[in-house]
């Protein structure tokens, strides 16, 4: 998906430094991380079951 617009260009950038803002951050920036790969292992667990239950 490419982003002709100058305006759109500038909230794609926008939208992935404040993500990076949120990660990257030195006091709490670990803390989000460790989480988010917790809910992911948990996701792929889950995905993981499903796919034993359904016999795939």
């Amino acid at each position: 998906m490419f982003i002709r617009s100058r305006l759109g260009r500038l909230i794609m950038w926008m939208g992935l430094a404040a993500a990076a803002t949120y990660f990257l951050d030195p006091d709490q920036g670990e803390i989000r991380r460790r989480r988010l790969r917790m809910r992911i292992d948990r996701m792929r667990n889950t995905g993981e079951e499903a796919e034993l239950d359904a016999g795939v």
